[in-house]
Formats: C-alpha cells, structure tokens, sequence
C-alpha cells in the first residue's frame, strides 16, 4: 500500500524513482536560479565595501569622527544597534526601532545574503558562513566603538579606529569571496 507512495529506508520516506527525476529537476532549477540572481546578493556587499573604503578615506583625511561613523552604520546594512546619533535620518531611526524591538523579521542584509548563499551548501560551509557573518558583526560593533572613542580621543584613538576599519574592510571582502565561492559551487 505504501509502496505506490513512497519506500521506506531506514524509516524515512523516500520518493518513488519515477518521482526522484523531478525532485532533482527543481532542486537543479532552484539552484541555476540562485546562481543567475547572485549578482543581486553581490550588490549589498560592494556597497557596504565601497562606503567602508570612504569612511577609511575620511578617517585618513581627518575628518570628523561622527561623519565617518555615519557612514559605517549605514554600511553595517542593518546588521547590529546603536545609538541613533543626532543628525541620523527619520528611516535610520525608525530602522534602529524596528531591530531593537524585534518585530519578527531579521533586517540584516548580510545574514539574508549568507542565508541564501549557503542554502544548498554542506553543513561544513554553513558553519563557516555563519562564522564569517559573527565576524563581520562583531569587527562592525568594534569599529563603531572606536570611532565613538575617536570623537572623544585624540590621535591614539584615531589610528586604532583607522585599524579596525581596515581589519572590517578585510572581513566584507572576505564575505565578498565567500558568497562568491558558494554561487559557484551550485
């Protein structure tokens, strides 16, 4: 009676051989469509990367530490709070409000990416994927420290501010060649 179903392996359902050929066609369509749209999920990280190189920019060029700290949030993408500061946008504040009080949908950019870039990866590539995302956050949360101690610092504090936006501009290209490494991989 079950056997018109499916066969049972190990008691786990299996589907019929004449229904496996179509289980892998779409699993194969769902991938070459992923693999055809991985320029959009490419997009955020270049954008996050090329405003993380004109905060290095402004930081070398003495600029305000506030100035460049606003161009590190908004290329965080979303991916972690702070304090909204007193020239930020009705949307950054109403986005800072949205992910303090968890209304059910995760707004990190970065996290949608390495979800979707690891979807139909081993679990060995998740793990790395998800370890290069906490790195990403954490570098993100330090940096934004350092440049808030900046404003407040003088030269010392600078420099240190200066290093961990290298060492965060490292880890987004890093993400970068990852979610790359992923979309060919299918």
């Amino acid at each position: 009676m079950l056997a018109g179903i499916a066969t049972v392996l190990g008691g786990v359902a299996a589907p019929l051989p004449s229904q496996a050929g179509i289980l892998e066609g779409t699993v194969s369509w769902w991938k070459d469509r992923k693999k055809e749209n991985s320029f959009k999920l490419i997009a955020p990280l270049k954008v996050a990367q090329q405003r993380l190189e004109a905060a290095a920019g402004k930081l070398k060029e003495e600029a305000s530490p506030v100035e460049v700290l606003q161009l590190v949030r908004s290329s965080s993408l979303n991916c972690y709070v702070y304090e909204a500061l007193p020239g930020d946008s009705f949307e950054t504040r109403t986005s800072l409000f949205t992910q303090s009080n968890n209304f059910g949908s995760d707004p990190c950019t970065f996290r949608i990416i390495i979800k979707n870039a690891v979807a139909f990866a081993p679990p060995a590539d998740k793990d790395r994927g998800a370890d290069l995302l906490n790195s990403l956050i954490l570098s993100y949360q330090k940096l934004d420290s350092e440049l808030e101690a900046a404003a407040d610092g003088g030269a010392e504090a600078r420099d240190r501010a200066q290093q961990q936006l290298a060492s965060t501009l490292q880890i987004a290209y890093a993400m970068e060649g990852f979610v790359r490494e992923m979309f060919s991989a299918m």
